[in-house]
């Protein structure tokens, strides 16, 4: 058995590379690594083809929907996303006319969702198609702590503008937002279900 002696040196090992709060102290770099861990698990229900989807779309009555429960994991901890329906816009205001938006649908406390955003708008006259203009279009940032479970593509029409609601809605593809003064018809929105924050969306 072999003993330390007196004035033998103490060992000491620098572990702070290998801790994450040791080797990342910036926040943006934390919050990064966050957006990929924080994650969709599985779905509540067995059946096939949905064990990773949220079926986020429009809602029944109005606003948007997460169609199927979920279990999230936020940081390392599982927690169960129950279905939810007529989900409204968390940030009201205005879409002006021909222009789209991204809207990030995800859940901050692991057990409801929320419908947050934009990321900002674009205004699709400055681009050759509606497809290249919705490519610019970006979403939000995640909040910390949270699971991005899908998001929504919302174009306004050419000449009408989009007011975003909290409350029931007046269109009637009921996608949780009226439309306003001018003419034209209702707007469109395309959904995608996530299962964690995307890189560049």
């Amino acid at each position: 058995m072999a003993y330390k002696k007196f004035d033998d040196a103490d060992p000491k090992v620098d572990n702070s590379s290998k801790k994450v709060f040791g080797a990342f102290n910036n926040e943006a770099i934390r919050r990064a690594i966050q957006s990929i861990s924080n994650r969709v698990w599985a779905g509540t229900s067995a059946t096939a083809g949905q064990l990773l989807s949220g079926s986020c779309g429009i809602g029944g009555t109005t606003g948007f929907k997460v169609g199927s429960g979920l279990y999230l994991v936020r940081d390392g901890v599982l927690s169960t996303l129950a279905a939810q329906d007529n989900l409204y816009f968390s940030k009201l205001g205005t879409m002006g006319t021909n222009t789209v938006a991204k809207f990030l649908i995800c859940s901050a406390d692991g057990t409801s969702a929320t419908c947050i955003g934009p990321g900002n708008v674009v205004d699709k006259g400055n681009y050759a198609s509606a497809t290249l203009a919705a490519a610019a279009a970006k979403l939000p940032d995640l909040p910390d702590g949270a699971v991005a479970v899908g998001y929504v593509t919302l174009h306004a029409p050419a000449a009408t503008v989009l007011v975003l609601t909290a409350g029931d809605t007046t269109a009637t593809a009921s996608l949780g937002y009226t439309i306003g003064s001018g003419s034209g018809t209702k707007g469109t929105a395309t959904y995608v279900q996530l299962v964690n924050m995307p890189l560049d969306k």
